[in-house]
């Protein structure tokens, strides 16, 4: 397992070696298995967190795992009293998932917060897009928010979207209800 270092400024005076960026070691899929609320958002590139301001709220679903490696994961958002679900078959790769067909992959980053996960989302290895902060909690506490934007600093993403813990989470499964089906449809 390779650690990654960084070198973060913590503050105007001061450089100092901080491991905040070191990956989960032997992740499995029961680490992550569930329902995550997101909590916050950071990007590369802010227009990116443009389009994350539109969400009401959003979480996502570890499920579905075919063997010890190949997991279901999907995304859930809600924008405008819709839900949206993007549903992504990920294969677990030492520290984190890959997803060959979008060609990204996801490394799960360490916390201090014990109901976090904190997932650091690559284009390749040497270009990060984004990092996220999910948590079974809908709010997290300050140090613990802290400790991910200086993480998300360290990558170079300052910029960052908090959710907001008062709007509902959409339902983890799209209904089967065959009326709900046909809402939406035109003749």
């Amino acid at each position: 397992s390779t650690y990654l270092v960084v070198i973060c400024a913590l503050n105007m005076f001061s450089v100092a070696f901080v491991n905040l960026l070191r990956p989960v070691e032997s992740l499995s899929f029961h680490h992550v298995e569930g329902r995550w609320a997101l909590i916050s958002v950071s990007a590369a590139v802010p227009k990116y967190l443009e389009k994350m301001k539109l969400a009401d709220s959003g979480s996502g679903v570890f499920a579905n795992y075919t063997d010890s490696t190949k997991i279901s994961f999907t995304r859930i958002s809600s924008v405008s009293d819709s839900c949206q679900y993007m549903q992504t078959n990920v294969t677990l790769d030492g520290s984190g998932f890959s997803d060959p067909h979008l060609n990204i992959s996801m490394t799960l980053i360490q916390s201090s917060c014990q109901d976090c996960i904190v997932v650091r989302l690559d284009k390749s290895p040497d270009q990060p897009l984004r990092l996220y902060l999910f948590s079974r909690r809908r709010e997290v506490e300050a140090n613990e928010m802290e400790e991910f934007k200086a993480q998300a600093e360290c990558l170079s993403m300052s910029e960052h979207h908090v959710m907001d813990p008062t709007k509902e989470l959409c339902p983890e499964q799209i209904s089967r209800n065959p009326a709900a089906s046909t809402e939406g449809q035109t003749a």
